[in-house]
C-alpha cells in the first residue's frame, strides 16, 4: 500500500484563509536525483528560537524492493546532521523508514516516492545541513549537503515564512491538509501550481498586498502578479495559485514582497514590508532532468532534426513549443509503453558529455568533436597525435561498426580541433 503522509494541518478557526577527453564511454548521469530535500523556515513556538522543517522524498525507483508473498517491501535509513559555523555537530538524528506496495510497477516507479518529515528547533543562524539516505537492501547511500539559514521571526513585527510548493491540497472538516511538492518540480501540473506561506502579523494589519515576481536564472522577470491576503493577529496562512502555461522548461525563482494594509497601531509601521523567495523548476515528465532550457534543448536538435521541423519548434509560441518537442521525441521513442524515452535520454546525455569534454570558446555541443560524438556516440578507437614533428596536432576517431573515420586537426595549437573534412552525409534517420 502507498504510504499516506499528511504534512501540515491548518485549522480554519480564524486562520488559514485562502488567497486567491577519454576513450571510454561517458558516465551517464541518473535521470532522477537519488532523493529530494526541502528545508523550510517557519516560526517557532519557542521565543527567540528558529524552526526548520525538513521534508525528504525518496523515489521508489532508487530503492531495492524484495517480494514476500504478494507484497513488495523496502526499507531505508535516514540520517540528519546539522553543523554550526565552526563545524561543530549540534543535531544528530537517525531513523528507519519501511515501505510496502502490492504492485511491481509501483515499486520501480520514479513518480512514486516515500515522504518523511522532521522538525528542528535551533538558534537563529547559518548552518550546514547533511542528509544521507541508505538503502537497507543494497547498502547504497546518497547524500545531500547544503547551507541553511535559520530565521528569527520574533525579531520583527511583520515577516513571511519560507515558501512551500504544494503538491496537493485537501480539506477535511475544518482542517486543510497540505501535501508538499518536495522536488519543487511543477512541470507536469495542469494550468497552475499552488504555493503556501505564513505571515507573522504583530502590527494589527487587516490585510497584506503581495507583489509576486517569477525570474529565470538570468534574472529576467517572466511573470508578475499582485494579490491580497486577509490577515488576523499572529500567524496566518496564505495560499496562491500561479499559472504555468507560459513557463517553459527551466529553473526559476519566485519572489514575494508583502506590504501590510489598514494598519491601526502607528504611522511608522506603514513603511514595513516583508520578503521571501524560493527556487522551483519546470521539468516535464519523461524529459531528462538535464533539460533546463527548452529553447536550448530545441536548438541542440540541429544534428538530427530537419530544418523545417526545427524552425517550426523555434518559432512556436511558448505554450506550443512543448507540444512540438514532445511530438518529435514520441515518434522516436523505442519503448512507447514505458515512462522513459531511452533515445532522448541518450541524446541529451551525449550533449552533456560534449559540453564537459569538448568546450573550447563555444559550448562543447557546438564543436566538431561534440557534433560527431552526439551523432555517432563513443568511438571504437581514438588515435591521438599531439606532438607530431611535421604536422599539426590531430586525432583520428574510428567507428568500425559504421565503417566511419573522422580526422580532427588542431589548426591553432590551442586545442580547437576541427574536422579535416566536413560531414556531408549525416543520416538524420539514425534516431527516427
Amino acid at each position: 500500500m502507498k504510504k499516506q503522509f499528511l504534512i501540515i494541518v491548518i485549522l480554519f478557526l480564524g486562520h488559514g484563509k485562502m488567497c486567491s577527453q577519454d576513450d571510454g564511454s561517458p558516465v551517464i548521469s541518473p535521470d532522477l536525483p537519488q532523493f529530494y530535500l526541502d528545508a523550510l523556515n517557519l516560526k517557532s513556538d519557542q521565543p527567540d528560537m528558529g524552526r526548520l522543517d525538513l521534508y525528504i522524498e525518496v523515489p521508489y525507483s532508487v530503492l531495492r524492493f524484495t517480494k514476500d508473498d504478494d507484497i513488495f517491501r523496502s526499507a531505508y535509513e535516514v540520517s540528519v546532521n546539522m553543523y554550526d559555523g565552526t563545524d561543530k555537530l549540534i543535531e544528530d538524528k537517525w531513523w528507519t523508514e519501511k515501505i510496502e506496495t502490492t504492485t511491481y510497477e509501483e515499486s520501480v516507479s520514479p513518480s512514486v516516492g516515500d515522504v518523511t518529515q522532521r522538525t528542528l528547533q535551533l538558534l537563529p543562524g547559518t548552518y550546514t545541513l547533511v542528509v544521507q539516505i541508505k538503502d537497507r537492501e543494497t547498502e547504497k547511500t546518497s547524500r545531500i549537503k547544503r547551507k541553511v539559514t535559520v530565521e528569527n521571526f520574533y525579531a520583527t513585527p511583520f515577516a513571511l515564512s519560507d515558501i512551500m510548493i504544494v503538491r496537493r491540497l485537501d480539506t477535511m472538516s475544518q482542517k486543510k491538509i497540505v501535501y508538499p511538492n518536495i522536488s519543487a518540480n511543477v512541470g507536469d501540473v495542469k494550468d497552475s501550481f499552488t504555493f503556501f506561506f505564513e505571515t507573522y502579523n504583530n502590527i494589527s494589519a487587516e490585510t497584506e498586498q503581495v507583489y509576486l515576481t517569477i525570474e529565470n536564472m538570468t534574472g529576467d522577470a517572466v511573470q508578475k502578479d499582485t494579490f491580497m491576503c486577509p490577515l488576523g493577529t499572529g500567524r496566518v496562512s496564505c495560499f496562491h495559485q500561479v499559472p504555468t502555461s507560459r513557463l517553459i522548461a527551466g529553473d526559476y525563482i519566485v519572489k514575494l514582497t508583502a506590504i501590510p494594509q489598514n494598519v491601526h497601531d502607528s504611522e511608522s509601521v506603514k513603511t514595513l514590508e516583508a520578503k521571501t523567495s524560493r527556487f522551483f523548476v519546470v521539468r516535464w515528465h519523461g524529459v531528462p532532468v538535464s533539460i533546463t532550457n527548452l529553447d536550448l534543448a530545441i536548438e541542440q536538435l540541429q544534428y538530427v532534426a530537419d530544418k523545417n521541423v526545427l524552425d517550426e519548434m523555434k518559432n512556436a509560441p511558448p505554450e506550443k513549443k512543448r507540444e512540438l518537442f514532445d511530438t518529435f521525441w514520441k515518434k522516436r521513442d523505442p519503448t512507447p509503453n514505458t515512462e522513459r524515452n531511452e533515445l532522448m535520454e541518450e541524446y541529451y546525455t551525449r550533449v552533456i558529455y560534449a559540453n564537459k569534454h569538448f568546450t573550447h570558446l563555444v559550448d562543447g555541443w557546438k564543436t566538431d568533436m561534440g557534433m560527431v560524438y552526439i551523432i555517432f556516440g563513443v568511438p571504437n578507437t581514438i588515435e591521438r597525435h599531439p606532438f607530431e614533428i611535421d604536422s599539426r596536432p590531430y586525432e583520428v576517431w574510428s567507428y568500425y561498426d559504421q565503417n566511419r573515420q573522422f580526422v580532427f586537426i588542431d589548426y591553432t595549437g590551442f586545442g580547437d580541433y576541427r574536422l579535416q573534412n566536413p560531414i556531408w552525409d549525416v543520416d538524420r534517420t539514425r534516431i527516427r
